[in-house]
């Protein structure tokens, strides 16, 4: 059974993650510039393990 991310300490994260954004979209879109997005670093993301998958139930 998957019951959330485990982090490097091996702990597990449940909670969901919410962030609010106080700029108007115009503004979040001119701050991207061709230059800073070719400087952005990609976000690390973490997929739960396979072998923490609910198994398919059966008949399905």
């Amino acid at each position: 059974m998957h019951s959330g991310n485990k982090d490097d300490a091996g702990t597990t994260d449940n909670a969901a993650v919410n962030h609010s954004v106080s700029q108007p979209p115009e503004e979040i879109l001119a701050h991207w510039t061709p230059e800073r997005m070719a400087k952005a670093v990609p976000l690390d993301v973490r997929l739960p393990d396979p072998e923490d998958r609910d198994p398919k139930p059966e008949g399905k």
